[in-house]
């Protein structure tokens, strides 16, 4: 689907993608949180709808291209949860009790998996590359546009899963949409003031304009008294 819907071929072998998708569809998430899912989502799911975001963004943002290398963007998109694929890690949702507290040492396995990944890569300036695209994702550098853009296309692909098939506000009593409201504007707000920060203010003004439709759906889903909370990391 990434080759024949979006363009996208990842410069491995074709054996190794082949393991690698299906690594990735072997990772659910969503799981062991404090909530319940009703739809089943894998790292594979998670990657293709970062990827149509992506597209929705590049359709809805044209001069953001200027700011920010979509090629590159598209590799970190990819690989940015290869180190989940080992058996020992896994996805860490933020539904968790305990979160925070095992949040450092679960990152910590996570990149070491993800090294040992890479090690499966023969050639020697593609598997550099790779550890360089996925140091960059792991780092989130305030003056990395690429390294930001992932960071907010996957927080926001969370967000639209998350609302609509994992807390939709439809059948959440107040005080638990302020809840799930909260941490989606916490873990927004960082790649999205950084990112408007970056780029142009061409790109800063298409940029708000399609998050502002982004909330909109959100809104839908039952949270329309909150969805100011969201619209305010835009000011």
């Amino acid at each position: 689907m990434l080759e024949r819907e979006l363009g996208y071929k990842p410069p491995i072998p074709e054996d190794l993608q082949r393991q690698y998708e299906t690594a990735l569809h072997g990772v659910l998430r969503w799981k062991n949180g404090n909530w319940a899912d009703n739809v089943y989502e894998t790292d594979m799911d998670h990657v293709l709808r970062m990827f149509f975001i992506l597209s929705d963004i590049n359709h809805a943002c044209p001069t953001l291209s200027l700011d920010v290398d979509i090629p590159t963007t598209q590799h970190m998109i990819y690989i940015h949860d290869a180190g989940e694929t080992d058996r020992r890690v896994g996805d860490l949702t933020h539904g968790r009790d305990d979160y925070e507290t095992i949040y450092p040492r679960w990152k910590n396995r996570e990149h070491a998996a993800f090294r040992l990944l890479t090690r499966r890569i023969e050639d020697p300036d593609i598997k550099f590359e790779a550890r360089k695209l996925y140091r960059r994702c792991v780092t989130k550098s305030e003056d990395d546009n690429e390294a930001q853009l992932t960071d907010l296309i996957d927080k926001l692909q969370g967000a639209r899963f998350g609302f609509e098939h994992v807390f939709n506000g439809q059948y959440l009593k107040e005080e638990v949409r302020q809840t799930h409201m909260h941490r989606t504007v916490r873990l927004l707000s960082r790649p999205i003031t950084t990112l408007l920060e970056l780029v142009s203010p061409p790109a800063q003004s298409e940029l708000r304009d399609f998050l502002r439709s982004e909330f909109d759906r959100f809104a839908e889903c039952g949270y329309d008294n909150e969805i100011a909370n969201l619209n305010a990391i835009l000011h």
